[in-house]
């Protein structure tokens, strides 16, 4: 066998390896937190929504400092399977789908931080700050009552809603891009290695 063919042969064998890698070493489901959501009103009308509403001095240390690093990130932060905190529940899509599908009243994975009334040391809530005055009924004989819209904008403030869930990493992530980079060299290792084999 030529130097040529025992070089093709290689190429090809380190292709087949490179596109059987990605099956043998698949991408784990990670745990996403996401506070870009807004609290469904006031904390009566937020439990009969069957949403939990905790406080945040109640929460775990690692509780805590998801949310906060959450906060810190967009309002989206990912961590591998078994990085989460025991008080998010972390519900996959088809659980999520299952619950709205037998007319749950809540959806499972989430829950609202009620933040403490100093909560300088807290990054600001994701909250919106618009507050429509006809949604929290802030408007009395056609007149927009201010001090009731305040309320409801400090209210939306204290009250922060986040959700997770169990979902795949994004395509950007490192191991996607290793997956990706794995396909890419073998497309290239069996184009060189049959084009060596073939060749005289």
């Amino acid at each position: 066998m030529s130097r040529r063919n025992r070089a093709g042969t290689a190429l090809v064998g380190l292709a087949v390896v490179l596109f059987v890698a990605p099956a043998l070493f698949p991408v784990g489901p990670v745990l996403v937190h996401d506070t870009r959501g807004s609290a469904p009103g006031t904390p009566a009308e937020i439990r009969e929504r069957g949403i939990p509403v905790v406080a945040y001095g109640n929460l775990s240390e690692r509780a805590q400092e998801l949310y906060v690093t959450t906060l810190e990130n967009g309002g989206e932060y990912r961590v591998a399977r078994g990085r989460g905190a025991p008080a998010f529940d972390y519900p996959t899509v088809t659980e999520v789908r299952r619950a709205r599908e037998n007319g749950s009243q809540s959806t499972p994975g989430r829950l609202v931080i009620e933040r403490p009334a100093d909560d300088a040391h807290l990054p600001p809530a994701d909250e919106r700050a618009y507050v429509d005055p006809e949604e929290v009924g802030a408007v009395e004989d056609g007149e927009v009552n201010e001090t009731r819209v305040e309320q409801a904008r400090e209210r939306a403030q204290r009250y922060d809603l986040v959700e997770t869930r169990t979902g795949d990493p994004p395509l950007g992530s490192t191991p996607q891009l290793l997956r990706l980079a794995s396909v890419l060299l073998a497309v290239v290792s069996l184009g060189a290695g049959g084009y060596l084999r073939s060749s005289k």
